[in-house]
């Protein structure tokens, strides 16, 4: 097996990055891998880049803020894997995930992904990636109605069956939270445009990809936590990033049809009635099983999701809603047969 080069870049996200670290180190022991990591300080925190000094191989200081897309591409510079694994700082690598990926993304001109959860105790599957399409910002337009969760619930569905299986599967999109790519690969595709400061980079990358002759693979055999946010969530500008990476990725790839596409969200976006808030934290439904949606996100237009609650209730994890942090969330039990809503409420 090759040399694993593992490129972390954090931002005010020591503590996260550490740890992210440490269980990407203990899986390449347990697998008898070798490995290499680097983490990249895109602050200007000399305190972050010194607790990070004892944690990665290397540990690079470029003194500004590159962005995800600018973090990696120093990363990968600076690396000397064949196999090369690129990672947000808040996420928990689980044993095998290092094996597993590296095989997948060695067999071709591949990017390959994990399965993601958002809890430790992996119950919580993270919604599946979806690729940035016109045809996906008009399917967000119907976010909130009837057909369009049921459209995200047969998905959610599907994506779990598939990890309980521990299959592989080609995607058209994947997270770009952990990524695996071999040298070949990258070298092939070229590296991430950092016109992209924060969001979509990834997305521009893996279309270029795919529009080479490469393929994108969700690798269920791989299981990694992510803690939704927590490294972007400290950054106040996140959401001005995320508005004017998303127009540029429209207008590059779709010109006037993505720009238009655009427009037409931003035009007739409606305000969804929040469901009551859960005085005691706990959802209750009247049926032996349910499947529970969690979603930041008052009309479900995205969620994450829970196969199975038993025993006519379900709550958060600790360390689920200890990331809550001052937001809310809501949650949505549903029959698992039909896809008729039997609760819901919101979690503060």
């Amino acid at each position: 097996m090759p040399v694993i080069s593992a490129v972390v870049v954090s931002y005010r996200s020591g503590a996260l990055a550490a740890r992210a670290l440490e269980t990407i180190r203990r899986d390449a022991a347990v697998s008898g891998l070798s490995l290499e990591t680097i983490v990249v300080v895109n602050s200007d925190d000399a305190g972050e880049a010194r607790a990070l000094e004892g944690t990665a191989d290397r540990v690079l200081v470029p003194g500004r803020n590159l962005g995800y897309a600018g973090g990696l591409n120093a990363g990968l510079v600076a690396a000397s894997g064949e196999v090369l694994v690129l990672s947000n700082p808040d996420v928990l690598v689980r044993p095998g995930v290092l094996l597993a990926l590296a095989g997948a993304a060695r067999s071709g001109p591949v990017a390959a992904g994990p399965a993601f959860f958002l809890d430790e105790g992996e119950t919580i599957h993270m919604p599946p990636a979806e690729e940035p399409h016109p045809l996906a910002l008009a399917r967000r337009r119907l976010a909130g109605t009837p057909a369009a969760f049921r459209r995200a619930l047969r998905r959610a569905f599907a994506a779990a069956d598939e990890v309980a299986g521990g299959g592989t599967r080609a995607v058209r999109a994947l997270s770009g939270a952990l990524l695996a790519v071999s040298r070949a690969t990258l070298e092939r595709a070229g590296p991430f445009d950092e016109g992209y400061a924060l969001y979509y980079e990834e997305n521009d990358w893996q279309r270029r990809l795919r529009t080479l002759g490469g393929a994108l693979l969700c690798v269920g055999a791989a299981r990694v936590v992510h803690a939704y946010n927590q490294s972007a969530g400290v950054e106040p500008r996140a959401a001005a990033w995320f508005a004017a990476s998303e127009r540029r990725y429209f207008t590059t790839h779709f010109g006037a049809r993505g720009v238009a596409a655009l427009d037409a969200l931003a035009s007739e976006a409606t305000a969804t009635a929040p469901p009551a808030p859960l005085a005691d934290g706990v959802l209750r439904f009247t049926a032996p099983v349910a499947a529970i949606a969690l979603s930041p996100l008052a009309d479900f237009g995205s969620f994450a999701f829970v196969p199975r609650a038993e025993a006519g209730e379900w709550r958060p994890p600790d360390d689920v809603r200890a990331g809550f942090g001052s937001a809310t969330w809501y949650a949505r039990a549903v029959d698992p047969a039909t896809g008729r809503v039997l609760a819901e409420g919101a979690l503060t």
